[in-house]
């Protein structure tokens, strides 16, 4: 199995560049703005096959596609087709995108080969996720998905983590989520880093060559400037800022009266892609697509029916996902806490609202987004939205486009600013209200960090972009090839980074231990039990201990250990339960089986009822639930 993993895995690293290379060849673009498509449309793709369950079918297809491309190329018949066609492939694929991107993720994977997760959201959840669409080949069916508090969390980043997961040869290697994640941000990275280096091309030889590396090299850097997590973990909030980024910089490009296309098709191909990955990332990704789609019709589009078309279709296909978790019962607590929150009308301010709004003030306004200390400029949130705004100043003040367009975009950036600030502060005191660790500005301004991510790293994205479009119009237009470098490297988490690289290492035996520790002795048993049978893969079995202890933080741990099956938890209590209400508990849970941990057999009494006869209580057993419509047997 390994073997076909790693080579399907190749195929469709060789598909997507292949992919890319004639997108550029077809469309006139260069492959910093082709590569990030055909890495969508691989996406897409996978996302397709992952609901039918039949992931590794991407290796067919991008086989397929292979072959296609060959075939194409030799039935050409226009007049010296083969050897432009060849010569136009050939730059594109040794373009400097691809070569920057192939030799840097070859080092990256080397450096962070021993990164093991110990962030909570990805021990919580993210990890388990990718980890279980790798084992099944696909997403879980009804009621088997793991982490089902957070069921309903769109795919986008665990399929692409699992697509580098198949280079595990034949193991489950979390080094590789981290390398898929890495990947992942850098190839939506590409769209700026193609406008930047357009100031690169203005010079020649050496010092083009210089600038050329010194810019990729700020665009890896980049994400960290508004997000330390990403150093530690994989949060998905920072890859939805980068996709919102290359969205808005692809609307901006194509707005009416400056249209700067080579391709009309290709620009609407774009943004349904873009748009479709955004949605697919995470939930609140559809409000990120939103304000896209409202900063497109504010700027006007050629062909506003394509438009409007390309919009729809991107909404559709995150509405089939969400189809995809009605109809497997994938509704997570967030969603359905936020649900009841708006439709109760019985919402009351807690009582430390004031409180949380002064340590929010003080996170936003002086702390800095990656959440580290270097000896360059750590830059608060609040610090980056006055650069904004001073930013936009200047665009306007030089003209770098229309003055109405620059004076729509400031209205856009202040708009989305009150918004996405004000929507995530509710949050804080509305659904994560019972959160207490956001009683502390170091901890809330890592979470406006986060949450806020979309809209500043997106913003910058989308400045930048705005800024090296026009750079043409300057006269000192050589200048502005190294006002980006000296931004990010002035501001970037060094810090972080340098973790990221090999600091981890110094801390990956505590972590290992601390995370032992956490699973426990009845939790590695636990593991061992259930993922000795591969048919339980995929399925739910709900863990029942005494129910007088709370041991909801162990259980993340084990989960993440545990998937991909998926262990869900309650409690018995011997004095107030009986062989009827633990039947009811046994229904509620949904799960397929049940795993009863009680050594002392306290909860005996409860449970032989329901066992079929001749079966035996044992703790630490596995039985199957069985559901005749008449009541609960346990085989």
């Amino acid at each position: 199995m390994w073997t076909v993993d790693l080579i399907g895995f190749i195929l469709c690293a060789a598909a997507v560049i292949l992919m890319a290379a004639n997108f550029s060849y077809r469309y006139k673009e260069n492959m910093a703005s082709t590569l990030p498509v055909a890495y969508a449309a691989l996406g897409l793709t996978m996302y397709v096959l992952a609901i039918i369950g039949a992931l590794r079918g991407v290796f067919v297809e991008a086989s397929l596609y292979i072959v296609l491309s060959v075939i194409s190329f030799f039935m050409d018949k226009k007049k010296n087709a083969e050897s432009k066609r060849l010569e136009a492939l050939g730059k594109s694929i040794l373009s400097p995108e691809v070569i920057g991107l192939i030799v840097t993720s070859v080092i990256m994977g080397f450096l962070t080969s021993g990164l093991a997760f110990s962030w909570w959201d990805d021990i919580n959840f993210w990890s388990q996720d990718a980890k279980q669409i790798f084992y099944l080949n696909g997403f879980a069916g009804k009621y088997g998905n793991v982490s089902p508090e957070f069921g309903d969390y769109p795919p986008a980043g665990s399929l692409y983590k699992c697509l580098f997961l198949f280079m595990g040869l034949g193991k489950y290697r979390e080094n590789l989520q981290f390398l898929g994640y890495f990947v992942t941000n850098t190839i939506f990275m590409m769209p700026l880093f193609g406008v930047v280096k357009k100031a690169a091309d203005k010079f020649s030889g050496a010092k083009k060559n210089v600038l050329t590396v010194f810019c990729f090299a700020a665009m890896v850097l980049f994400p960290g400037i508004f997000n330390g997590i990403i150093y530690y973990g994989t949060p998905a909030d920072v890859t939805m800022g980068i996709i919102y980024g290359a969205l808005l910089l692809t609307l901006w490009s194509g707005r009416r009266g400056n249209e700067n296309l080579n391709n009309e098709e290709f620009y609407y191909i774009k943004i349904f892609l873009y748009a479709s990955v955004l949605l697919l990332t995470k939930s609140v990704g559809a409000e990120w697509a939103a304000f896209a789609f409202v900063f497109g019709i504010v700027f006007g589009q050629k062909n506003m029916r394509k438009y409007i078309a390309s919009g729809v279709a991107s909404f559709i296909v995150y509405g089939s996902w969400l189809g995809f978790c009605f109809i497997n019962r994938r509704v997570a607590k967030l969603t359905g806490a936020g649900i009841r929150l708006a439709t109760s009308g019985d919402y009351v301010a807690p009582a430390n609202t004031m409180d949380k709004a002064g340590f929010f003030m003080k996170g936003f306004w002086l702390l800095p987004m990656h959440g580290d200390s270097n000896l360059t400029i750590d830059v608060s949130a609040g610090a980056m939205l006055i650069l904004m705004g001073l930013f936009l100043t200047f665009l306007f003040y030089k003209k770098a486009a229309d003055k109405k367009d620059i004076v729509k975009l400031a209205i856009f950036t202040a708009t989305t600013a009150l918004l996405a600030y004000g929507i995530i502060f509710l949050a804080h005191i509305s659904i994560f209200q019972t959160e207490d660790q956001y009683l502390d500005a170091y901890a809330m301004s890592l979470s406006i960090a986060r949450y806020g991510c979309p809209f500043m790293l997106g913003g910058v994205y989308l400045l930048a972009g705005v800024l090296y479009n026009g750079a043409g119009k300057f006269k000192k237009s050589k200048i502005f090839a190294l006002a980006f470098l000296v931004f990010v490297f002035v501001t970037a988490d060094y810090k972080g980074f340098l973790f990221y690289i090999n600091g981890y290492r110094d801390v990956a035996e505590e972590n290992r231990v601390y995370i032992e520790d956490m699973i426990g002795e009845k939790g590695k048993l636990l593991v061992d039990n259930v993922t000795a049978d591969k048919e339980l893969q995929g399925k739910r079995i709900l863990v029942m201990r005494d129910g007088h202890s709370s041991y909801w933080v162990h259980n993340a741990y084990i989960n993440k250990e545990a998937s991909p099956v998926a262990l869900v938890y309650d409690g018995f209590m011997t004095e107030s339960d009986d062989t009827a209400s633990i039947g009811d508990k046994l229904l509620a849970s949904h799960a397929s089986y049940l795993y009863i941990e009680d050594d002392d057999e306290i909860s005996k009494d409860l449970f032989l009822p329901l066992l079929k006869e001749g079966s035996k209580f044992e703790s630490c057993k596995i039985y199957k639930i069985i559901n005749s419509g008449r009541g609960v047997t346990l085989e």
